[in-house]
């Protein structure tokens, strides 16, 4: 493979005379804090299960209840895909994001505050459920958002790398939870972990908001949204323009999404869970494993962004599909057949690191796909389906699939390489090479 040069066209895209660091901090702000909660809904889930659910459950039935209310919040972000969607295109990506933070803070937060089941009976998982959806509304509206912001923000050649940050940004919220998760299962007694330790995260949640806003109000509009919406060149409505004029690209980014999403889930988020449930695992060991294989996935995400800009999206993207779907089997054959822990967390990290070149890639492509004036409906809405329907179930239907088989742990690596077949083939069929595209068109 060659390397890539960027064309005339790049060349010519309106950009900031200096990247500084704040606006990229300023975009992972809010991301970090999306996947912070969603990441501390997985990893606490046991205890979730047991605060909001009736006592008189089976543990694996309270646990899929718990991740049915899980997915709740997914199932919301298409609704946060289509109405901040519309915004990012309308009233620009930087205010859109000042409200996502937002709205994702408070409802964090008063999770941590939210009585038990004990103390209220069924209004506690009622208004758990209403606040699942808040905060799935908000990461719908934040994550093509933040993607667009960074790409239009960043420079011809180095654009998957910037990109890859918002990834960075995932794993880093991801990471904070773990390590609470590592650092609370350690120090507190289980009966106080599920009492009320696993209310803190969510209490610190607020913390992250408050940084992301300020961080958000302190920089500029996109210049490539400025240059639209000086030009009169913004759309009335985005979301009909793009199903209109691209709806094709619209379905393949669903399809790479419907994959996507199952192996972020399960590799990232669901470990946890797995290795307690059904691989006998310590809580601190399973966070351990956890917090670590987020190390790796941080990792390998610029380095991801590096080689998509100089070899193009597309064959980084093949890679990381064809490593997830030969590798899966075998990684977690290892894992459920030792104890040891080393070779887990080498197994693990290997897993995610694999599926870290996809994902970087990925993240480049999609709004690389899509003109500036429909660049956040665009990625949004089909983006946000997909998560809603493959990432939001994606828990529950493989804790389904293992306990249903006599507890089978490999019931695991077979969802993920079913799901990510999907993907390959969208990838193969369906996604264009973007490395060239005019980012300001």
């Amino acid at each position: 493979m060659s390397n890539i040069e960027p064309t005339d066209a790049e060349v010519a895209s309106p950009v900031p005379k200096k990247m500084s660091t704040g606006y990229v901090i300023a975009g992972i702000s809010g991301n970090i804090l999306e996947w912070f909660d969603f990441g501390i809904y997985s990893y606490f889930a046991v205890a979730i299960a047991a605060n909001f659910f009736p006592k008189n459950d089976d543990p694996i039935v309270a646990l899929m209840n718990t991740f049915m209310v899980f997915g709740l919040g997914f199932l919301a972000r298409p609704i946060g895909g289509f109405l901040f969607g519309h915004f990012g295109d309308r009233i620009g990506r930087k205010n859109t994001l000042s409200i996502t933070v937002v709205l994702m803070g408070v409802s964090t937060f008063a999770i941590g505050c939210l009585p038990s089941y004990s103390q209220v009976g069924v209004a506690s998982t009622m208004i758990l459920v209403v606040l699942r959806v808040c905060q799935g509304i908000s990461a719908g509206g934040e994550w093509g958002n933040v993607i667009s912001f960074l790409g239009e923000f960043s420079k011809p050649g180095n654009r998957g790398f910037i990109v890859s940050f918002s990834q960075v940004g995932s794993a880093v919220g991801l990471l904070i939870g773990s390590l609470l998760g590592l650092l609370l299962s350690t120090t507190m007694a289980p009966e106080d972990l599920n009492g009320w330790g696993w209310r803190v995260p969510f209490l610190l949640g607020i913390a992250i908001a408050v940084f992301g806003w300020f961080m958000r109000r302190s920089v500029d509009e996109t210049p490539v949204f400025k240059e639209k919406q000086e030009n009169q060149e913004l759309v009335a409505i985005p979301m009909v323009e793009a199903f209109r004029s691209h709806w094709k690209t619209m379905i393949a980014v669903f399809l790479v999404t419907a994959g996507g999403f199952t192996a972020y889930w399960l590799i990232l988020s669901y470990m946890p869970t797995y290795f307690q449930t059904f691989l006998d695992t310590s809580p601190q060991d399973a966070y351990l494993l956890s917090s670590l294989t987020l190390v790796g996935y941080g990792i390998i995400l610029p380095i991801s962004g590096i080689l998509a800009d100089k070899y193009g999206r597309k064959p980084i993207m093949l890679i990381g599909a064809i490593g997830i779907i030969v590798l899966s089997y075998p990684i977690v054959s290892v894992l459920a057949s030792t104890n040891i822990l080393g070779l887990r967390i080498l197994m693990v990290m290997m897993l995610a690191m694999i599926y870290g070149l996809m994902n970087s890639a990925f993240t480049s492509a999609m709004p690389e796909s899509f003109p500036a004036k429909v660049r956040v409906s665009g990625v949004s809405i089909p983006y946000n389906l997909g998560s809603a329907l493959f990432g939001g179930t994606c828990s529950y239907v493989a804790t389904w699939l293992i306990s249903s088989n006599d507890n089978n742990p490999m019931m695991l690596p077979i969802y993920i390489i079913i799901m990510m077949c999907v993907s390959l083939l969208s990838l193969i069929f369906l996604i264009k090479e973007t490395v060239h595209k005019d980012y300001s068109a």
